[in-house]
């Protein structure tokens, strides 16, 4: 019986890998209609904390665990946090990273929405179940659908579109060349980096990354991006997956698009310390004390002061690199 149990599972599993492409192809194919809905006229130029037109656009793209249309509540607390301490910019977090239709798993016109509704619901209470993972396989199965060179760029196009309707819903302006940032969040990372030359073609305007633990190939979208930090805990182990993974990450690839950036001083490394991927312990745990503030507040205040580090870099041409970074290889204590 348990055999049966088990080899129902991988199957299913192979079904779901070899089907994770679909809503993209069928995207791209226009069985969804004309594509996304017109995203509207823009804000008025003011954010959220009533001043002046921002200088700064984040858009925070969630990890594999997000069921699009709702955050949980450590995430929820990031967005709260980066919005506070940095009033000049606006922060976007509306973004479904793993739907080119940006349609949250738990909208009724998926069929499995139902499915989808339970098992965020398991999440919500903590519930140590393996049915619940089953999110975070299907979002997974997006990253690499992402990764896939058959499809990424088409996935990366219609990701793009989905950015930047929530950009310009929220007050963006393209053409104006306000700074995009993408914050991505483990698989969110590769999300962003496929939609990268989209978003930098369409804005026109100066573009980089925080990576938050990211797990990512070696992907074309880092030729686009004018500066990249790296987030990572020398105790989480799932971002050394994409190294081994992919092999444009591995160093004999030298002439691969990561190599190259590694290379240059666009690339920074943080070390923040002990902390897990994800769950107690975790980049976004607010509960867990070290160094004198919760993981929460240190990832929060590293993240702020990236965010000001690339302004001053942009504001002095960005030519220098910042003094308290090290180029090319070395990590940086956060």
């Amino acid at each position: 019986m348990i055999t049966a149990l088990v080899s129902i599972a991988l199957l299913a599993l192979v079904v779901s890998l070899l089907l994770s492409p679909i809503e993209t192809l069928g995207w791209w194919a226009g069985w969804y209609g004309q594509g996304l809905e017109d995203p509207g006229p823009p804000a008025p130029p003011e954010n959220r904390n009533g001043g002046p037109e921002p200088s700064h656009f984040l858009l925070y793209l969630d990890g594999i665990a997000n069921v699009g249309g709702y955050h949980y509540h450590d995430v929820q607390a990031l967005l709260d946090g980066l919005d506070a301490a940095l009033p000049h910019a606006v922060v976007v977090g509306s973004v479904m990273p793993y739907s080119v239709r940006d349609v949250a798993l738990v909208a009724p016109e998926r069929p499995l929405s139902r499915w989808w509704r339970r098992m965020f619901v398991k999440k919500l209470k903590r519930e140590r179940s393996p049915l619940s993972f089953s999110i975070n396989i299907r979002n997974l199965y997006q990253v690499l659908v992402a990764a896939d060179p058959r499809y990424g760029r088409i996935f990366g196009r219609g990701e793009a579109q989905v950015m930047l309707g929530a950009l310009v819903r929220a007050g963006y302006r393209p053409g104006s060349g306000v700074p995009l940032t993408i914050i991505g969040y483990s698989g969110g990372v590769q999300v962003g980096l496929a939609a990268a030359p989209f978003l930098r073609r369409a804005l026109n305007a100066p573009l980089s990354m925080i990576s938050l633990a990211g797990v990512m190939a070696s992907e074309p979208g880092l030729d686009h991006l004018d500066m990249m930090y790296h987030l990572q805990s020398s105790t989480d182990r799932i971002p050394f997956w994409g190294q081994l993974l992919f092999p444009g990450r591995w160093p004999v690839a030298r002439g691969s698009h990561w190599n190259r950036m590694l290379s240059s001083d666009r690339l920074r490394f943080v070390n923040m310390g002990p902390m897990r991927h994800n769950g107690p312990g975790s980049y976004l745990d607010g509960a867990t004390v070290s160094y004198g503030e919760s993981n929460l507040e240190r990832t929060t205040r590293v993240i702020v002061s990236l965010v000001h580090e690339i302004e001053a870099r942009l504001a002095s041409g960005g030519l220098e690199p910042a003094p308290a970074v090290e180029a090319g290889r070395g990590a940086v204590e956060a």
